[in-house]
């Protein structure tokens, strides 16, 4: 059975409001997740398997099942595209699903993963080695003048 983990060592998340929001240390990008996209975030962290994952989804909206195995695959792969999440071992199987899922709305709508770089450069600033004495994070340093 083909399972997925979030990437811990390479990617912070919290859910806050519904809104999954991800940070990867590693390319300085932070991504976002709403409504059932923030679900299946959950879920992965929860370690449910894709198979999991779309049946708890066509359950709650049995009238879209036939678009719900290819919008979880497309979402998928755009979160392990980006290094949010990783192969794993096949799943265990896990508990119910969590009191989140039964707030799903009425009408499934593909999950959408938000793409943002525009933090890039101050989010990978080292904040000891590569910031001005005086200022700090996030002020960079400025390049020397050569003699």
């Amino acid at each position: 059975m083909q399972s997925y983990q979030i990437d811990r060592s390479a990617v912070a998340s919290e859910i806050i409001d519904g809104e999954a929001i991800m940070l990867h240390h590693g390319s300085g990008d932070y991504f976002s997740a709403d409504g059932i996209g923030a679900v299946v975030w959950q879920w992965l962290g929860e370690s449910k398997s894709p198979d999991q994952i779309v049946h708890l989804l066509e359950t709650s909206f049995p009238d879209s099942s036939a678009d719900i195995a290819a919008a979880v695959d497309a979402f998928l792969a755009e979160l392990l595209k980006h290094e949010l999440i990783r192969e794993g071992a096949s799943a265990r199987p896990t508990a119910a699903p969590s009191q989140q899922a039964t707030d799903l709305g009425r009408d499934f709508a593909p999950p959408t993963l938000h793409i943002y770089s525009d933090m890039r450069e101050v989010l990978l600033l080292d904040p000891i080695h590569e910031v001005e004495e005086v200022s700090g994070w996030p002020v960079p340093k400025r390049p020397h003048a050569k003699p």
